[in-house]
């Protein structure tokens, strides 16, 4: 484990750098890291309010992008919907719409989306599809915008025959999951994807140019989950191994290209694993985000949750040695942002009294995990826990959520501002919003005589659901028609 010395060094070492390949426009404050010590009780981890894994994060045009997984806790054989988030200052997200549209996701699943690539206008985003029957390849999808709609190349979206209508099935680029693209300084691109194996793209992108090879690493094992990520001259090919509360990370560097020859780092070649004291478990699958026109580093991947489909995704500062070797990343809940920005809205919310009409049940578990598998040692117990109650969505955390009971057939959900506020805009971050929602805010000046101030009438997929010139109330009570009865967080502005 890095020193408190280095820690505190690496938490504050964000240099504004000026990204001369930009223009004084790009620099756009992204460095103005507000003072985490401002707003304490605000959390940059998990990065989004919903339970997703597999992540990928881009930058176009002044806007972040990240790409994942949609966990809906039923599996591996469930998924939700693919969408796209979105954010300016890397804390606050948002999407709206599904990212593929014309596919029936669920059964079908779409996973591990890999980091998208914009060429001549157009943006290429390598996916995992796991059919209801058959079996999970890497295809290509294209847009002529990073949040879509995308469409599949070849075809219609058909993953297996069809002998009723002899449709075919589209050709996948890769014969197995997690195809991660790269692209390197001369424009020349690769792909990498599970069981170490790598190739070269075509130069349009779509195709696989000549056979895949073998990747050597240090560690042996099952490995997934695969990124490559070049820093001053280095290619620094990453690649998890084993799984759930032990996932974690190793890496292999490279200066020859990115397809090696590859050599293991003298010490330390596990990047990311468990943090008992945190209580942040199972880094795993992830990527790496390097911020516009400066040499600052982010780690950003799967975190174990409650364990199974209920993934969050976590970004952390990376640090490099003199050498280029990587520092264990030092695993927060405090995360990355906001950047870009030195100061935020008010949230007048923020820990307020909450009411609901029913709460689940507190979750628990104990679990063994490797400490620092650097240095191998016994396991060590770790007790994790989680609670569903109202006041969960007014904590500025997106590890939280209010979750009401299984039997609450009319869920809603309440706060008391403590006394009467003008209410511009209200934010809502529904649990598992991939799915869609329906619902009705109302306020109220006493909390008995109600008025309707924002109605949801059919089932739209976005977060947050917005409801603005809200006017004057004391109490805003919002009741979910349709879709998880749940509130990641609720915020008043």
């Amino acid at each position: 484990m890095k020193t408190m010395k280095s820690q505190m060094m690496f938490r504050n070492n964000i240099p504004a750098r000026r990204a001369t390949w930009a223009g004084l426009w790009l620099i756009y404050g992204l460095f103005c890291l507000r003072a985490w010590a401002q707003q304490p009780e605000v959390q940059g981890n998990p990065l989004v309010p919903d339970t997703i894994a597999d992540p990928s994060i881009v930058w176009f045009d002044g806007t972040y992008y990240l790409y994942a997984t949609t966990d809906i806790d039923k599996g591996l054989s469930q998924a939700g919907p693919p969408v796209a988030w979105k954010s300016k200052d890397f804390l606050n997200w948002s999407f709206d719409g599904i990212l593929i549209p014309g596919v029936k996701w669920g059964k079908t699943r779409y996973w591990a989306p890999g980091k998208v690539i914009k060429k001549d206008n157009t943006y290429y985003l390598y996916v995992t599809v796991v059919p209801e029957k058959g079996h999970a390849a890497g295809y290509v999808a294209t847009a002529a915008r990073p949040e879509g709609p995308f469409q599949f190349v070849g075809g219609p979206p058909v993953f297996q025959d069809d002998p009723a209508t002899g449709r075919k099935a589209l050709t996948p680029l890769c014969p197995d999951i997690d195809s991660e693209p790269f692209v390197d300084d001369d424009g020349s691109t690769y792909l990498f994807w599970r069981k170490r194996k790598a190739a070269r793209l075509s130069a349009d992108l779509l195709h696989l140019d000549g056979p895949a090879i073998d990747i050597p690493t240090k560690r042996a094992g099952y490995s997934e989950g695969p990124f490559m990520f070049k820093r001053k001259g280095i290619y620094y090919y990453v690649y998890t191994l084993l799984g759930g509360a032990d996932y974690r990370n190793a890496y292999m560097m490279s200066t020859k290209g990115p397809l090696g020859p590859f050599e293991a780092p003298p010490r330390d070649d596990i990047l990311a694993y468990s943090d008992p004291e945190a209580a942040i478990v199972g880094p795993g699958h992830g990527n790496v985000f390097q911020f516009p026109g400066t040499d600052d580093f982010v780690f950003i991947y799967l975190e174990y949750g409650q364990g199974g489909t209920t993934r969050q995704v976590y970004a952390d500062r990376m640090a490099f040695n003199g050498d280029g070797t990587i520092q264990p990343v030092h695993l927060t809940h405090r995360g990355i942002g906001p950047v870009g920005t030195d100061s935020e809205p008010v949230n007048l919310a923020l820990k307020c009294a909450a009411t609901a009409s029913s709460e689940r049940p507190p979750w628990q578990a104990d679990i063994a995990i490797d400490s620092n598998p650097n240095v191998p040692g016994p396991k060590v117990r770790v007790h994790l826990s989680r609670t569903f109650e109202a006041k969960n969505a007014v904590d500025g955390s997106n590890a939280t959520c209010w979750r009401a009971a299984e039997k609450d057939i009319s869920p809603w959900w309440q706060i008391d501002l403590a006394k009467t506020k003008a209410v511009n805009r209200v934010e809502m971050a529904f649990v598992q919003p991939t799915l869609g929602h329906a619902w009705t805010l109302e306020k109220s000046l006493d909390g008995r005589k109600w008025e309707v101030c924002g109605v949801q009438e059919g089932i739209a997929i976005r977060s947050p659901h917005v409801a603005v010139n809200v006017g004057v109330a004391r109490y805003l009570k919002v009741t979910i028609h349709a879709g998880t009865p749940g509130l990641w967080e609720f915020k008043v502005f």
